[in-house]
Protein backbone atom coordinates (compact mmCIF):
# COMPACT_ATOMS: atom_id res chain seq x y z
CA UNK A 1 0.00 0.00 0.00
CA UNK A 2 1.38 3.40 -0.94
CA UNK A 3 0.75 6.73 0.67
CA UNK A 4 0.89 10.19 -0.96
CA UNK A 5 4.07 12.09 -0.28
CA UNK A 6 3.34 15.12 1.92
CA UNK A 7 3.86 18.42 0.16
CA UNK A 8 7.17 19.93 1.19
CA UNK A 9 7.67 23.52 2.24
CA UNK A 10 10.80 25.48 1.49
CA UNK A 11 10.84 26.58 5.14
CA UNK A 12 8.81 25.08 7.96
CA UNK A 13 5.59 27.06 7.91
CA UNK A 14 4.80 27.14 11.65
CA UNK A 15 8.21 28.65 12.38
CA UNK A 16 7.96 31.06 9.49
CA UNK A 17 4.44 32.26 10.25
CA UNK A 18 5.45 33.70 13.60
CA UNK A 19 7.59 36.17 11.68
CA UNK A 20 5.18 36.91 8.83
CA UNK A 21 3.37 39.93 10.20
CA UNK A 22 6.53 41.38 11.69
CA UNK A 23 8.37 40.85 8.42
CA UNK A 24 5.61 42.62 6.49
CA UNK A 25 5.80 45.65 8.74
CA UNK A 26 9.61 45.64 8.51
CA UNK A 27 9.50 45.41 4.73
CA UNK A 28 7.15 48.37 4.49
CA UNK A 29 9.46 50.39 6.73
CA UNK A 30 12.50 49.38 4.68
CA UNK A 31 10.79 50.62 1.53
CA UNK A 32 10.72 54.13 2.96
CA UNK A 33 14.42 54.05 3.75
CA UNK A 34 15.34 52.55 0.38
CA UNK A 35 13.29 54.94 -1.72
CA UNK A 36 14.88 58.05 -0.25
CA UNK A 37 18.35 56.87 -1.21
CA UNK A 38 18.18 57.34 -4.98
CA UNK A 39 19.55 53.80 -5.28
CA UNK A 40 22.14 53.09 -7.94
CA UNK A 41 21.03 55.58 -10.60
CA UNK A 42 23.88 58.04 -11.00
CA UNK A 43 23.47 61.75 -11.61
CA UNK A 44 24.07 63.40 -15.00
CA UNK A 45 24.44 60.08 -16.83
CA UNK A 46 23.21 61.41 -20.16
CA UNK A 47 25.37 64.54 -20.02
CA UNK A 48 28.42 62.38 -19.39
CA UNK A 49 27.54 60.05 -22.26
CA UNK A 50 26.90 62.94 -24.63
CA UNK A 51 30.20 64.59 -23.73
CA UNK A 52 32.14 61.42 -24.55
CA UNK A 53 30.16 60.41 -27.65
CA UNK A 54 31.60 60.45 -31.15
CA UNK A 55 31.06 63.82 -32.90
CA UNK A 56 27.92 64.36 -34.98
CA UNK A 57 26.09 61.39 -33.50
CA UNK A 58 22.60 61.60 -32.08
CA UNK A 59 24.00 61.15 -28.58
CA UNK A 60 26.64 63.85 -29.03
CA UNK A 61 24.04 66.30 -30.28
CA UNK A 62 22.23 66.03 -26.95
CA UNK A 63 25.09 67.99 -25.37
CA UNK A 64 24.00 71.18 -27.16
CA UNK A 65 21.69 73.20 -24.87
CA UNK A 66 18.12 73.43 -26.10
CA UNK A 67 16.69 76.77 -27.14
CA UNK A 68 13.69 77.28 -24.85
CA UNK A 69 12.92 80.93 -25.58
CA UNK A 70 9.30 80.19 -26.56
CA UNK A 71 8.56 78.66 -23.15
CA UNK A 72 7.82 80.40 -19.87
CA UNK A 73 11.15 80.89 -18.04
CA UNK A 74 13.01 79.56 -21.08
CA UNK A 75 16.37 80.91 -22.27
CA UNK A 76 18.26 80.61 -25.56
CA UNK A 77 20.34 77.95 -23.81
CA UNK A 78 18.52 76.37 -20.88
CA UNK A 79 16.22 77.81 -18.21
CA UNK A 80 15.95 80.74 -15.83
CA UNK A 81 15.84 78.92 -12.50
CA UNK A 82 14.90 82.01 -10.50
CA UNK A 83 11.89 82.40 -12.78
CA UNK A 84 10.94 78.73 -12.33
CA UNK A 85 11.19 79.00 -8.56
CA UNK A 86 8.82 81.94 -8.66
CA UNK A 87 6.41 79.95 -10.85
CA UNK A 88 6.42 76.89 -8.60
CA UNK A 89 5.28 78.34 -5.30
CA UNK A 90 2.59 76.74 -3.19
CA UNK A 91 0.59 73.65 -4.13
CA UNK A 92 0.19 72.36 -7.71
CA UNK A 93 -3.05 74.28 -8.27
CA UNK A 94 -0.92 77.45 -8.28
CA UNK A 95 1.73 76.10 -10.66
CA UNK A 96 1.80 76.54 -14.45
CA UNK A 97 -0.77 74.35 -16.18
CA UNK A 98 0.82 71.12 -17.48
CA UNK A 99 1.15 70.33 -21.16
CA UNK A 100 -1.66 67.84 -21.79
CA UNK A 101 -3.08 67.00 -25.22
CA UNK A 102 -6.54 68.28 -26.08
CA UNK A 103 -9.26 65.87 -25.01
CA UNK A 104 -7.02 63.90 -22.65
CA UNK A 105 -8.45 63.41 -19.18
CA UNK A 106 -5.99 64.17 -16.42
CA UNK A 107 -5.86 64.94 -12.72
CA UNK A 108 -3.71 67.45 -10.91
CA UNK A 109 -1.11 66.08 -8.52
CA UNK A 110 -2.27 65.65 -4.95
CA UNK A 111 -1.26 63.74 -1.82
CA UNK A 112 -1.67 59.97 -2.00
CA UNK A 113 -4.97 59.05 -0.28
CA UNK A 114 -4.38 57.77 3.22
CA UNK A 115 -5.31 54.23 4.22
CA UNK A 116 -8.83 54.42 5.66
CA UNK A 117 -9.25 53.51 9.29
CA UNK A 118 -10.84 50.04 9.58
CA UNK A 119 -14.59 50.39 9.92
CA UNK A 120 -14.74 47.66 12.54
CA UNK A 121 -12.86 44.75 14.09
CA UNK A 122 -13.87 42.46 11.24
CA UNK A 123 -12.25 44.71 8.66
CA UNK A 124 -9.08 44.93 10.71
CA UNK A 125 -9.02 41.13 10.99
CA UNK A 126 -9.43 40.82 7.20
CA UNK A 127 -6.42 43.08 6.69
CA UNK A 128 -4.29 41.10 9.14
CA UNK A 129 -5.30 37.78 7.62
CA UNK A 130 -4.67 39.12 4.13
CA UNK A 131 -1.26 40.43 5.13
CA UNK A 132 -0.25 37.00 6.42
CA UNK A 133 -1.58 35.31 3.27
CA UNK A 134 0.32 37.77 1.09
CA UNK A 135 3.56 36.47 2.62
CA UNK A 136 2.49 32.80 2.79
CA UNK A 137 4.21 30.54 0.22
CA UNK A 138 1.80 27.80 1.17
CA UNK A 139 -0.69 29.27 -1.30
CA UNK A 140 1.49 27.93 -4.12
CA UNK A 141 1.54 24.32 -5.30
CA UNK A 142 4.91 23.41 -3.81
CA UNK A 143 4.97 25.94 -1.02
CA UNK A 144 7.76 28.08 -2.47
CA UNK A 145 6.10 31.14 -4.04
CA UNK A 146 4.14 33.82 -2.18
CA UNK A 147 2.55 37.02 -3.43
CA UNK A 148 5.51 38.74 -1.79
CA UNK A 149 7.94 36.75 -3.94
CA UNK A 150 7.07 38.96 -6.90
CA UNK A 151 5.91 42.03 -4.96
CA UNK A 152 8.72 43.11 -2.65
CA UNK A 153 8.40 46.31 -0.66
CA UNK A 154 11.99 47.45 -1.20
CA UNK A 155 11.46 47.22 -4.97
CA UNK A 156 8.28 49.30 -5.02
CA UNK A 157 6.36 46.02 -4.73
CA UNK A 158 7.94 44.61 -7.89
CA UNK A 159 10.64 41.94 -7.92
CA UNK A 160 13.59 43.57 -9.70
CA UNK A 161 13.50 41.01 -12.54
CA UNK A 162 13.00 41.68 -16.22
CA UNK A 163 10.48 38.82 -16.36
CA UNK A 164 8.93 37.36 -13.25
CA UNK A 165 9.78 33.83 -12.16
CA UNK A 166 7.24 31.57 -10.49
CA UNK A 167 6.97 27.99 -9.32
CA UNK A 168 9.62 25.59 -10.62
CA UNK A 169 11.54 28.64 -11.90
CA UNK A 170 9.20 29.05 -14.86
CA UNK A 171 9.52 32.50 -16.38
CA UNK A 172 6.53 34.52 -17.47
CA UNK A 173 6.21 36.90 -20.41
CA UNK A 174 6.06 40.12 -18.39
CA UNK A 175 7.57 41.61 -15.29
CA UNK A 176 5.68 42.03 -12.04
CA UNK A 177 3.89 45.37 -12.02
CA UNK A 178 4.40 47.43 -8.84
CA UNK A 179 1.32 47.55 -6.60
CA UNK A 180 1.12 51.19 -5.52
CA UNK A 181 -1.69 51.94 -7.98
CA UNK A 182 -3.47 48.61 -7.50
CA UNK A 183 -5.81 49.81 -4.70
CA UNK A 184 -7.17 52.49 -7.05
CA UNK A 185 -7.35 50.64 -10.38
CA UNK A 186 -10.44 48.97 -11.83
CA UNK A 187 -8.40 46.80 -14.23
CA UNK A 188 -5.36 44.89 -12.99
CA UNK A 189 -2.31 43.29 -14.63
CA UNK A 190 -0.46 44.84 -17.56
CA UNK A 191 -3.30 43.81 -19.88
CA UNK A 192 -6.16 44.68 -17.53
CA UNK A 193 -7.61 41.17 -17.62
CA UNK A 194 -8.55 41.16 -13.91
CA UNK A 195 -11.54 43.37 -13.00
CA UNK A 196 -10.76 43.41 -9.27
CA UNK A 197 -8.08 42.74 -6.69
CA UNK A 198 -9.89 39.52 -5.83
CA UNK A 199 -9.78 38.35 -9.44
CA UNK A 200 -6.11 39.29 -9.61
CA UNK A 201 -5.36 37.10 -6.58
CA UNK A 202 -7.25 34.15 -8.05
CA UNK A 203 -5.42 34.50 -11.35
CA UNK A 204 -2.01 34.53 -9.66
CA UNK A 205 -2.76 31.45 -7.56
CA UNK A 206 -3.90 29.47 -10.61
CA UNK A 207 -1.36 30.75 -13.14
CA UNK A 208 1.12 27.95 -14.00
CA UNK A 209 3.88 30.56 -14.35
CA UNK A 210 3.16 32.01 -10.91
CA UNK A 211 1.84 29.93 -8.00
CA UNK A 212 0.68 27.00 -10.17
CA UNK A 213 -2.00 25.92 -7.73
CA UNK A 214 -5.73 25.39 -7.52
CA UNK A 215 -7.91 27.62 -5.40
CA UNK A 216 -9.16 24.54 -3.58
CA UNK A 217 -5.63 23.44 -2.65
CA UNK A 218 -4.64 26.94 -1.51
CA UNK A 219 -7.79 27.12 0.59
CA UNK A 220 -7.11 23.71 2.12
CA UNK A 221 -3.67 24.94 3.19
CA UNK A 222 -5.15 28.03 4.84
CA UNK A 223 -7.85 26.10 6.67
CA UNK A 224 -5.19 23.72 8.04
CA UNK A 225 -3.21 26.51 9.72
CA UNK A 226 -4.32 26.88 13.36
CA UNK A 227 -2.67 30.31 13.59
CA UNK A 228 -5.20 31.70 11.07
CA UNK A 229 -8.33 30.60 12.91
CA UNK A 230 -8.75 33.59 15.19
CA UNK A 231 -8.41 36.00 12.25
CA UNK A 232 -10.83 33.97 10.11
CA UNK A 233 -13.37 33.90 12.92
CA UNK A 234 -13.02 37.64 13.57
CA UNK A 235 -13.05 38.53 9.88
CA UNK A 236 -15.86 36.32 8.59
CA UNK A 237 -17.64 34.90 11.63
CA UNK A 238 -16.44 31.35 11.04
CA UNK A 239 -13.22 29.41 10.36
CA UNK A 240 -14.44 27.43 7.36
CA UNK A 241 -13.80 30.25 4.90
CA UNK A 242 -14.34 29.82 1.16
CA UNK A 243 -12.33 30.77 -1.92
CA UNK A 244 -13.96 34.17 -2.26
CA UNK A 245 -13.23 35.01 1.36
CA UNK A 246 -9.60 33.90 0.94
CA UNK A 247 -8.98 36.34 -1.91
CA UNK A 248 -11.10 39.01 -0.25
CA UNK A 249 -8.66 38.97 2.67
CA UNK A 250 -5.68 39.32 0.33
CA UNK A 251 -7.43 42.21 -1.44
CA UNK A 252 -8.11 43.86 1.92
CA UNK A 253 -4.39 43.94 2.64
CA UNK A 254 -3.40 45.12 -0.86
CA UNK A 255 -5.77 48.07 -0.47
CA UNK A 256 -3.56 49.28 2.40
CA UNK A 257 -0.36 49.40 0.32
CA UNK A 258 0.91 52.95 -0.12
CA UNK A 259 4.18 54.45 -1.34
CA UNK A 260 6.42 55.96 1.34
CA UNK A 261 6.53 59.73 1.69
CA UNK A 262 9.37 61.32 -0.27
CA UNK A 263 10.79 64.73 -1.14
CA UNK A 264 8.33 64.87 -4.03
CA UNK A 265 5.47 64.73 -1.55
CA UNK A 266 6.85 67.78 0.21
CA UNK A 267 6.89 69.62 -3.12
CA UNK A 268 3.34 68.52 -3.95
CA UNK A 269 2.28 69.73 -0.51
CA UNK A 270 3.62 73.18 -1.47
CA UNK A 271 7.21 73.14 -0.19
CA UNK A 272 9.21 73.22 -3.42
CA UNK A 273 11.99 75.03 -1.56
CA UNK A 274 13.35 71.62 -0.51
CA UNK A 275 14.13 70.77 -4.14
CA UNK A 276 17.51 71.59 -5.63
CA UNK A 277 17.61 73.30 -9.02
CA UNK A 278 17.97 70.06 -10.98
CA UNK A 279 15.02 68.42 -9.23
CA UNK A 280 12.86 71.52 -9.71
CA UNK A 281 13.76 71.66 -13.40
CA UNK A 282 12.89 67.98 -13.68
CA UNK A 283 9.51 68.63 -12.08
CA UNK A 284 8.86 71.44 -14.56
CA UNK A 285 9.95 69.41 -17.58
CA UNK A 286 7.89 66.41 -16.47
CA UNK A 287 4.81 68.63 -16.48
CA UNK A 288 5.60 70.53 -19.68
CA UNK A 289 8.21 69.83 -22.34
CA UNK A 290 8.57 66.10 -21.57
CA UNK A 291 4.77 65.63 -21.84
CA UNK A 292 4.68 63.04 -19.04
CA UNK A 293 1.39 64.33 -17.63
CA UNK A 294 -0.51 62.88 -20.58
CA UNK A 295 -0.30 59.50 -18.87
CA UNK A 296 1.20 60.13 -15.42
CA UNK A 297 -1.13 62.48 -13.54
CA UNK A 298 -3.08 62.36 -10.30
CA UNK A 299 -1.89 61.33 -6.84
CA UNK A 300 -0.41 58.01 -8.02
CA UNK A 301 1.05 59.49 -11.24
CA UNK A 302 -0.94 57.19 -13.51
CA UNK A 303 -4.13 57.45 -15.53
CA UNK A 304 -4.67 53.69 -15.03
CA UNK A 305 -5.42 53.58 -18.76
CA UNK A 306 -3.85 51.55 -21.56
CA UNK A 307 -1.44 52.91 -24.17
CA UNK A 308 0.74 51.58 -26.99
CA UNK A 309 4.31 52.89 -26.78
CA UNK A 310 5.54 50.98 -29.82
CA UNK A 311 7.05 48.13 -27.81
CA UNK A 312 4.75 45.25 -28.80
CA UNK A 313 7.36 43.60 -31.11
CA UNK A 314 4.52 42.92 -33.52
CA UNK A 315 5.28 40.11 -36.00
CA UNK A 316 8.67 39.56 -34.39
CA UNK A 317 10.15 37.35 -31.72
CA UNK A 318 8.83 38.29 -28.25
CA UNK A 319 5.60 39.70 -29.70
CA UNK A 320 3.21 40.80 -26.96
CA UNK A 321 0.03 42.56 -28.02
CA UNK A 322 -0.93 43.55 -24.48
CA UNK A 323 -4.57 44.27 -23.72
CA UNK A 324 -5.65 42.94 -27.12
CA UNK A 325 -4.74 39.45 -25.95
CA UNK A 326 -7.35 39.78 -23.18
CA UNK A 327 -10.11 41.52 -25.16
CA UNK A 328 -9.44 40.66 -28.87
CA UNK A 329 -10.56 44.20 -29.59
CA UNK A 330 -8.31 45.72 -32.27
CA UNK A 331 -8.56 49.08 -30.48
CA UNK A 332 -6.44 47.47 -27.73
CA UNK A 333 -3.59 46.27 -29.94
CA UNK A 334 -0.21 46.80 -28.28
CA UNK A 335 -1.64 48.63 -25.28
CA UNK A 336 -0.42 48.13 -21.72
CA UNK A 337 -1.61 49.61 -18.45
CA UNK A 338 0.17 52.76 -17.29
CA UNK A 339 2.10 51.99 -14.11
CA UNK A 340 2.32 54.37 -11.18
CA UNK A 341 5.58 56.32 -11.13
CA UNK A 342 5.63 56.39 -7.33
CA UNK A 343 8.90 54.75 -6.35
CA UNK A 344 9.81 54.33 -10.02
CA UNK A 345 13.56 54.56 -9.40
CA UNK A 346 13.34 51.33 -7.40
CA UNK A 347 10.93 49.56 -9.74
CA UNK A 348 13.30 48.57 -12.54
CA UNK A 349 13.97 47.07 -14.94
CA UNK A 350 11.29 49.07 -16.69
CA UNK A 351 8.40 48.57 -19.12
CA UNK A 352 6.08 45.55 -19.30
CA UNK A 353 8.85 43.31 -20.59
CA UNK A 354 11.67 44.62 -18.39
CA UNK A 355 13.51 45.67 -21.52
CA UNK A 356 15.26 48.69 -19.99
CA UNK A 357 17.76 48.24 -17.18
CA UNK A 358 18.70 51.95 -17.26
CA UNK A 359 16.25 54.68 -16.28
CA UNK A 360 18.29 57.40 -18.05
CA UNK A 361 18.38 55.16 -21.12
CA UNK A 362 14.62 54.77 -21.01
CA UNK A 363 14.13 58.54 -20.86
CA UNK A 364 16.45 58.93 -23.84
CA UNK A 365 14.19 56.56 -25.79
CA UNK A 366 11.12 58.57 -24.78
CA UNK A 367 13.02 61.62 -26.00
CA UNK A 368 13.42 59.97 -29.40
CA UNK A 369 9.72 59.10 -29.61
CA UNK A 370 9.92 55.51 -28.30
CA UNK A 371 9.74 52.41 -30.47
CA UNK A 372 8.38 51.93 -33.97
CA UNK A 373 6.12 49.20 -35.27
CA UNK A 374 6.78 48.00 -38.82
CA UNK A 375 3.90 47.45 -41.17
CA UNK A 376 1.12 49.36 -42.88
CA UNK A 377 -2.22 49.42 -40.99
CA UNK A 378 -3.97 49.88 -44.33
CA UNK A 379 -2.62 46.49 -45.42
CA UNK A 380 -2.55 44.73 -42.04
CA UNK A 381 -5.35 45.57 -39.56
CA UNK A 382 -3.35 44.01 -36.70
CA UNK A 383 -0.47 46.49 -36.83
CA UNK A 384 -0.63 48.21 -33.41
CA UNK A 385 -0.96 51.99 -33.76
CA UNK A 386 1.32 53.91 -31.41
CA UNK A 387 -0.31 56.30 -28.96
CA UNK A 388 -0.68 59.86 -30.29
CA UNK A 389 0.63 61.08 -26.92
CA UNK A 390 4.07 59.68 -27.78
CA UNK A 391 6.29 61.94 -29.87
CA UNK A 392 9.87 63.17 -29.99
CA UNK A 393 10.56 65.63 -27.16
CA UNK A 394 13.75 67.50 -28.14
CA UNK A 395 15.16 67.46 -24.63
CA UNK A 396 18.88 68.10 -24.32
CA UNK A 397 21.19 66.02 -22.13
CA UNK A 398 20.91 68.31 -19.12
CA UNK A 399 17.12 68.24 -19.38
CA UNK A 400 17.05 64.44 -19.56
CA UNK A 401 19.24 64.32 -16.46
CA UNK A 402 16.87 66.71 -14.67
CA UNK A 403 13.84 64.54 -15.46
CA UNK A 404 15.71 61.53 -14.06
CA UNK A 405 16.53 63.44 -10.85
CA UNK A 406 12.83 64.22 -10.41
CA UNK A 407 11.89 60.58 -11.02
CA UNK A 408 14.41 59.49 -8.38
CA UNK A 409 12.56 61.32 -5.63
CA UNK A 410 9.02 60.22 -6.52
Amino acid sequence: MTHPTPRKKAIGWPARHALAVGYAALALACASAAQTAGASIGANATSELAASAAPNTALARLAAPADNRTAVCGLPAGWDMACLRAQYQGPPAHWPRPAVDAGKDWQEWAPVPAVPTPADAAEQARRLLGQALFFDPGLSNKGRVACASCHQADKSFGDGLALSVGEDRLMGRRRAQPLFAAPFADRLFWDGRAPSLQAQAKDSIRNPFEMNNTLAAALAHIRAQPQYRDWMQAAYGHTDIGEDEMVDAIASFVRTIRPPATLADAAIAGDTGQLNDQQLLGLHLFRTKARCMNCHSGPLLTDNAFHDLGLSFYSRRNQDLGRFEATRDKADLGKFRTPSLRGVAHAGPWMHNGLFASLPGLIRLYNAGMGTVPGDPAQDPYVPPKSPHIRALELDAAEIDAVVEWLKIL
